[in-house]
């Protein structure tokens, strides 16, 4: 809660200094045991500037499963052929994960990952070139401990912040990454 205050009382929340967004769509993925409802926060503050915030569908979170990452697939295409855009996934914990795998499935579809405090240390799949990654995490993260949430692709860029696991979707420094990273460049045109 005592991030969600200082998010509410940042500058970052409302505005200030955020780039505005081209639109594209952005799929917003709870963590383990979670559901789309706390996330409302980052989906409005996606809304508000310019971009379109795609819900998961996911009531509770229950972990890494080959259906469950069929059915967000399902989302991100879907979200790709409605807008003639490539997605952006943002996932929280355990939702980074799995919008890392549906980026290694899509990369076609996939534009960028951005993973809140996520176990990527688990991942199995290479992500392809034509997809970028960041994952934002925290030392003081007692739930996925550092270095697991580091990305290890070559090319991915990990940014350290500080807070709790949970507050990562809550946390101003995040969104202040958030404003910085949202509107790179699609890597295939870099």
């Amino acid at each position: 809660m005592t991030e969600f205050g200082l998010l509410l009382s940042d500058p970052i929340y409302w505005g200030w200094g955020v780039p505005r967004g081209d639109g594209r769509p952005v799929l917003v993925l709870p963590g383990l045991f979670a559901g789309d409802g706390y996330l409302q926060p980052l989906r409005d503050w996606l809304g508000r500037y310019g971009y379109s915030p795609v819900k998961s569908g996911i009531g509770r979170n229950p972990g890494w499963s080959e259906e469950l990452v069929t059915q967000l697939a399902e989302i991100a295409l879907g979200e790709h052929r409605r807008t003639r855009q490539r997605v952006t996934i943002i996932g929280h914990s355990m939702g980074g994960l799995q919008g890392r795998s549906v980026a290694a499935r899509l990369p076609q579809v996939v534009r960028h990952v951005i993973a809140l405090g996520s176990p990527l240390s688990m991942a199995r799949e290479p992500l392809p070139a034509a997809v970028r990654m960041t994952s934002i995490y925290s030392r003081e993260d007692q739930i996925v401990r550092h270095p697991a949430a580091l990305a290890r692709e070559r090319r991915a860029k990990n940014v350290k912040v500080a807070g709790s696991h949970i507050g990562l979707a809550f946390n101003p420094a995040v969104y202040r990454v958030l404003a910085r990273t949202l509107g790179a460049p699609d890597l295939e045109s870099v």
